[in-house]
């Protein structure tokens, strides 16, 4: 790309592909690195706080009200894997205590009548071997003369399938059990922003000014240019830093890496290498190894005129 005025030529050379990839690998492992090693950081006083605690101290009790945990474990863990429980009788009965009395739980149900009949069709139509293992009688659903560890393994499935799924549907459970992963969510998207401000806005336009350098890019002497070959202004570099954070932060996440993958295309189909923000806000990707970016046009114009009024005739320089 070449601009001149007054027969005086600035030629820049686009950045190869190779180079912007590379920083651009540069940059996101440090904005990643960056971002999870202060994770790690402040999620500490966050876990330790009293708010923190009390949701968790919420969770365990709901957990122990629905009688589905025993000393924070899942009672079909917990009866396969407790000594005091060794025969499939002691199992079967445990779990059939468990599940009966959580059926029975107005905390979690509304109809507690459909979910008795519910639970009961399902106990009817079990079968081993075409053996039912319940039968009905005297209105009553009741074990029938099978294999303990058929019973066993029937509450067993109806622990795994249903008790749990019915407990996890239930408004306060599922809000305290994404609780601390929403908190981590939260943390890891306001970390990240604040180094993606850090990394793509304040060092661009202060450390890295000419040229609106990135580490990465300033690592593999790449700068940006506007279309009059000058700096980019920092007006229209804000801009292009809100436009890179929604589109390629933002839609990225929604949208299966669609933008990444639209900016990574453009580089290779046209002549400059440009991707999607250079083609929007019409700047370039230069490769400034030899050559200087000028801050503004004033600049530029002060350089032209120098080299224009130095000449060997005037001893504005010898050559030895």
């Amino acid at each position: 790309m070449e601009q001149v005025k007054n027969k005086v030529e600035v030629v820049y050379k686009k950045a190869k592909l190779g180079k912007r990839v590379l920083a651009y690998f540069i940059d996101i492992g440090l904005l990643l690195l960056s971002t999870f090693i202060m994770l790690s950081i402040t999620n500490i006083p966050i876990t330790s706080s009293p708010w923190y605690k009390s949701k968790e101290a919420e969770l365990v009790q709901l957990r122990n009200d629905s009688g589905l945990y025993e000393n924070g474990i899942n009672i079909v863990d917990y009866v396969s894997t407790n000594s005091d429980y060794s025969s499939y009788e002691e199992k079967k009965n445990f779990l059939s205590e468990r599940i009966d009395n959580f059926y029975k739980n107005t905390t979690y149900f509304s109809d507690l009548q459909k979910i008795k009949n519910d639970y009961e069709n399902r106990k009817l139509s079990a079968k081993k071997d075409g053996v039912n293992l319940f039968v009905k009688e005297d209105d009553q659903v009741k074990e029938n003369a099978v294999s303990a560890e058929y019973l066993y393994n029937f509450y067993a499935d109806e622990t795994q399938n249903y008790t749990f799924a019915y407990l996890v549907r239930n408004v306060n459970y599922f809000y305290l059990t994404r609780f601390s992963f929403l908190v981590t969510v939260v943390e890891f998207i306001s970390l990240f922003t604040l180094f993606f401000i850090v990394y793509f806005l304040i060092l661009p336009l202060t450390c890295f000014k000419r040229g609106r350098q990135t580490i990465g890019m300033k690592l593999e002497k790449i700068g940006l240019i506007s279309v009059k070959a000058v700096n980019i202004t920092t007006g229209k570099y804000i801009g292009r830093f809100v436009f890179n954070y929604f589109v390629f932060f933002i839609l990225n996440f929604v949208g299966f890496l669609i933008p990444s993958i639209v900016s990574i295309t453009m580089m290779y189909v046209n002549k400059t290498n440009s991707n999607l923000p250079n083609y929007v806000f019409n700047d370039y990707a230069v490769d400034v190894d030899n050559q200087t970016i000028y801050l503004n046009a004033l600049e530029r114009a002060e350089s032209e005129f120098k080299l224009q009024e130095i000449s060997i005739e005037n001893k504005d320089f010898t050559i030895k």
